[in-house]
């Protein structure tokens, strides 16, 4: 260093405020070696700036580093000088060398982290997934005001958490929506923010079922290609996008099968990833091979919309025969927000809006009646395509066995009745 050959390798540096920007300058040492507290040459010049902070720099292992050491002068060559007598001892191995410090992760922002997890859905998943996680993911957004993933700490999900129970949102809704941010967190290396007594507390309910008089008034209100649409899910167990994108080559007539495929040429792929193949009653075969066009090609959809896609419109056709057939509840309210913000209150005493009717619920009567008929959860859990057997087991539930009422009935405690 100009006028300081004792600093040797490690030079000291003042942070100064020119007209438009702050930069570093080398600091100025008289001809005995002393600080001159507050000079620096800038651009060659001997210039007395009582600002800033000085700083030492030095070079290691091809890497230049930089460490802040204070306003004053004097305590700013003290520790220079200890940076230099440091770095001259590792040198000469009479100590060993610093490790070198492990470099530092670039950090994530949170509305890239969101945004990049809505894309992912987006093209990896579902639509009906993708339309779900995305309003999710944007009001997590509008409402956390950190910069940064690694800022999102716990206190942070309880606020949102509180937030939309505010707003009249239910237990189960806000833990479903903690997972799906959870989920985006957990990527990022957030793991596990939340407590298990934080998480929202929601009644888990018996999944509903449609009774055998529901069922026959239905079917006498459809049309005969209503009929078969909804025998279909009722007898095949399937979830709503699997009996939408199912096709002529997907029906086993020999074996008395369906099958559950990919169409990436129509976007679907199964849940988990995995295809699968069910049998069904030998008397849906049957329906299916009178309901067959004659000009249906193997790769056309059994449930075609009126252009010749899979038809995307089975649940309002399902609302709209529950209504004709007079099965709606009489109570519901569903709430529509249109898109200049407005909200329209529809009411299924004078529509097709009746909740208790969703094509869902001919999945869980399928699961219910086959557990009643003696099939064991294992193979039925095949048959579903769930991963998990606890999926399949919350149909134990609502199980109604006719052997067990008899035991109850003829037991002790009804003697009392």
């Amino acid at each position: 260093m100009p006028n300081s050959p004792k600093l040797g390798s490690v030079k000291l540096l003042k942070q100064v405020k020119l007209p438009h920007r702050w930069m570093l300058s080398p600091a100025l040492f008289d001809s005995r070696g002393r600080i001159r507290p507050d000079h620096v040459r800038v651009k060659g010049k001997d210039e007395t700036h009582p600002e800033g902070s000085y700083f030492v720099e030095w070079w290691d292992r091809g890497e230049r580093h930089r460490e802040a050491v204070g306003p004053n002068a004097q305590d700013a060559v003290d520790k220079a000088r200890v940076k230099e007598a440091q770095l001259t001892a590792e040198r000469n191995g009479i100590i060993p060398a610093a490790p070198k410090p492990e470099p530092k992760p670039e950090r994530t922002a949170l509305t890239s982290a969101l945004d990049e997890y809505v894309e992912y859905v987006r093209y990896h998943r579902s639509l009906r997934t993708y339309r779900t996680y995305r309003p999710i993911l944007q009001s997590f957004k509008k409402f956390c005001t950190k910069a940064h993933v690694d800022e999102v700490e716990r206190d942070d999900l309880l606020a949102f958490a509180t937030d939309c129970t505010k707003q009249g949102q239910q237990g189960k809704s806000v833990y479903n929506k903690l997972v799906v941010i959870s989920q985006v967190l957990k990527q990022h290396g957030k793991k596990k923010l939340l407590n298990t007594a934080d998480w929202p507390s929601f009644v888990e309910t018996v999944r509903p079922i449609y009774e055998d008089s529901e069922l026959e008034r239905l079917f006498k209100s459809c049309t005969p290609d209503e009929e078969m649409r909804f025998k279909f899910y009722l007898m095949s167990g399937f979830r709503d996008a699997e009996g939408r994108f199912v096709t002529w080559r997907d029906v086993d007539f020999k074996h008395l099968a369906v099958r559950v495929t990919a169409k990436p040429h129509w976007r679907f792929h199964p849940k988990n990833w995995e295809e699968r193949e069910v049998p069904v009653p030998q008397k849906l075969i049957a329906l299916l091979r009178g309901f067959r066009p004659k000009d249906a090609t193997p790769d056309h959809p059994l449930f075609p919309s009126t252009t010749g896609r899979p038809d995307g419109a089975m649940l309002e056709k399902l609302k709209a025969v529950a209504y004709r057939a007079k099965l709606n509840c009489g109570h519901c309210v569903v709430k529509h927000k249109l898109e200049n913000g407005t909200v329209k209150i529809n009411r299924c005493a004078d529509g097709p809006y009746c909740t208790r009717w969703f094509l869902h619920k001919f999945r869980h009567t399928y699961a219910t009646r086959h557990l009643q008929d003696g099939i064991d959860i294992r193979t039925l859990q095949q048959w579903m395509g769930h991963r998990d057997i606890a999926s399949t087991m919350v149909y134990l539930k609502g199980l109604r066995n006719s052997d067990v009422q008899a035991r109850i009935n003829k037991g002790s405690l009804a003697a009392f009745a």
